[in-house]
């Protein structure tokens, strides 16, 4: 496959084992070490507002359990059905309930006002909400909810480390968490992060090492995973830190090219803002299902990979609880289809690549 859908682009070891002679000289390699303390303070002035506090985790899924491990949540919590299924795996993780939502059509996302009814009606400790496929999202709304109902909201944006600034300041109830596996925009290999106000971070650095310290010796006042970041992922996060504004640059450079292209389709919904994304890949809603599945087909014919996302949705592939039926998130993975977006194209492959996508968008729609 001349154009797989994922490109990893790690830093080479030449690029960041420099970095790991602190950690050699200090001897520590783990438990919050140097090189983690580093990259979780270049997050903070990046990406954080005045009174945000980065906790780097050992994966994405982590950056999401550790909230709910933190603040002790063991009973129900909601999510969407329309999502990855580490966002369900996290609540498993922390010994919650997941409790499945629908989205809506028009942005993919949950309502606030369903939000509200699931609360209600379900009695939930919390609620996790995504950005799909790391776009740009308003949740302020939703925060208010949650904290009116005495629960917590955490923001899975798994893909969208670069998008905003996250505020967390005026609440202590939000939790925004990130993923750093090698698929992502900010690719370390594998970890991730929780962005939090400040008064969380010594709860959730427990929570991600095993429930310690404890507030009295020889006593566990809570239980935690072992969820901490590792100095060689630190050490390639570093590294990665260096050059993310221009790999951001040409990221979104790339996702403009497709949005031109687009334009010529209206019968396909996407992003038209480039800089709504960190752009992981770059999502199309077609038609129909025999639309994705043309389109799928053309594409690899024409030696590209395309992933459908977030197929299956979590209400037709896991038997747990839901809210209500949801209809709207099967039928929105069935017609879903990401295409690929690299930092590193060449302007021949960027050229290429445009010119498949639409060339098979033509079969699949039976243009001419």
């Amino acid at each position: 496959m001349k154009f797989p859908v994922i490109r990893p682009e790690i830093p080479s070891v030449q690029a960041w084992a420099g970095y790991l002679e602190e950690a050699y000289g200090s001897r520590r390699f783990s438990n919050y070490g140097p090189l983690s303390g580093r990259l979780e303070s270049w997050l903070c002035e990046e990406w954080g507002a005045d009174c945000t506090a980065c906790v780097l985790t050992s994966s994405g899924t982590a950056a999401i359990a550790a909230p709910l491990i933190a603040r002790g949540i063991s009973g129900k919590v909601l999510l969407p059905a329309f999502t990855f299924p580490a966002t369900l795996s996290a609540i498993k993780m922390a010994g919650a309930t997941p409790v499945l939502m629908d989205v809506c059509r028009g942005d993919w996302r949950v309502s606030a006002d369903a939000l509200d009814d699931a609360f209600a009606a379900t009695g939930a400790q919390a609620a996790i909400v995504l950005c799909p496929f790391g776009m740009r999202s308003e949740f302020s709304t939703h925060a208010r909810i949650a904290s009116q109902h005495g629960g917590i909201l955490i923001i899975d944006n798994a893909a969208g480390l670069g998008v905003d600034r996250m505020p967390v300041e005026s609440s202590p109830d939000v939790f925004e968490a990130y993923s750093l596996h090698a698929t992502k925009p900010f690719a370390i290999g594998e970890g991730g992060v929780t962005f939090a106000n400040v008064s969380s971070e010594k709860a959730l650095r427990r929570a991600l090492n095993f429930g310690l310290p404890a507030a009295v010796a020889g006593e566990l006042p809570t239980w935690g995973i072992n969820g901490k970041l590792s100095e060689f992922h630190a050490a390639v996060g570093l590294a990665v830190a260096a050059v993310f504004n221009a790999q951001l640059r040409a990221r979104r450079g790339m996702a403009a090219r497709y949005i031109a292209a687009l334009l010529d389709f209206p019968e396909v919904c996407f992003c038209k803002e480039p800089d709504d994304s960190a752009w992981q890949l770059f999502p199309l809603l077609l038609p129909t299902t025999e639309s994705v599945d043309a389109f799928e087909e053309h594409t690899r014919l024409l030696g590209m990979e395309i992933r459908r996302y977030y197929r299956p949705s979590l209400s037709s592939h896991f038997a747990v609880e839901r809210v209500t039926e949801c209809p709207v998130s099967e039928d929105l993975s069935q017609r879903m289809c990401c295409v690929p977006v690299y930092s590193n194209a060449s302007e021949s492959e960027l050229d290429e690549v445009v010119a498949i996508v639409s060339s098979a968008l033509c079969r699949a729609l039976k243009r001419t």
